[in-house]
């Protein structure tokens, strides 16, 4: 009998554990885009890309804004994509003032690309710091969406899902309404009133984002095999392997 309650014991502790690591793929992600002083992105124009990596993740940001005439309606190209001690920043290419914020001070709109290499939900924001206003809009896209050439109307059309945020303060702030979306390809700058407005808002916003909270998407893309099988694997045929055991004990 003391037999069998110790394998019983063993079973249920190893499956403890598997639950534990199942747990543990949901745990949210910090990515905190500060730095010691102003690194720009590599890539066209100055610098379009920035990567940062986290334990299960990699991440790449571009910066764009509606800076092309074409026929009287402004069209998105490439800006430079940076980051200093307050977080992101975006230098489009007719700005004199506040280049260096994410803003819509102007004729002009600033957003961020934000490509991850998984699915993933945006369940919050730090803004580092911002003057006059820090209205954002947010969007998320099924696939990678084409930016360059196009206006901000038509890239918001093709979004899965859109919306703003009026008066975000500096600091960390949730995003309940992004968390039960997840996508590859998030969409991030000044309030743009292509994606939605969340109320009384104005073109003066000036922001820089410090850092998003993601969390895992329920179908990450697989990672490639590898010779060692992953704890969780091991307790899954612990557990198995243990609790045959104890059947077998407890028939015989």
């Amino acid at each position: 009998m003391k037999k069998l309650l110790i394998l019983r014991s063993a079973a249920l502790a190893a499956s403890l554990v598997t639950m534990s690591f199942a747990s543990l793929a949901t745990d949210t992600t910090s990515w905190n885009f500060t730095t010691n002083g102003t690194q720009y992105g590599a890539g066209n124009y100055d610098g379009n890309n920035l990567n940062f990596s986290s334990a299960d993740n990699n991440l790449t940001i571009t910066a764009w804004a509606d800076t092309r005439d074409n026929n009287n309606s402004d069209t998105i190209q490439t800006a430079t994509a940076a980051h200093n001690s307050h977080g992101l920043l975006n230098y489009n290419r007719d700005e004199s003032n506040n280049e260096h914020y994410v803003d819509n001070y102007g004729d002009e709109t600033d957003m961020l690309l934000f490509t991850f290499d998984d699915l993933v939900s945006i369940t919050g924001i730090n803004i580092g710091y911002h003057s006059v206003d820090s209205d954002i809009s947010i969007a998320a896209f099924d696939d990678l969406p084409t930016l360059q050439g196009n206006t901000w109307d038509t890239v918001a059309s093709n979004a899965d899902f859109k919306t703003s945020f009026s008066n975000l303060s500096n600091g960390w702030t949730s995003l309940s309404s992004a968390s039960s979306f997840e996508s590859k390809y998030w969409l991030i700058g000044a309030y743009n009133g292509a994606f939605g407005s969340p109320g009384w808002t104005n073109n003066n916003d000036q922001l820089k984002i410090a850092g998003l909270s993601t969390v895992a998407g329920s179908s990450p893309d697989p990672k490639p095999p590898t010779d060692v099988a992953e704890p969780s694997s091991l307790a899954v045929l612990a557990s198995f392997g243990l609790f045959a055991a104890w059947r077998r004990r407890k028939s015989a």
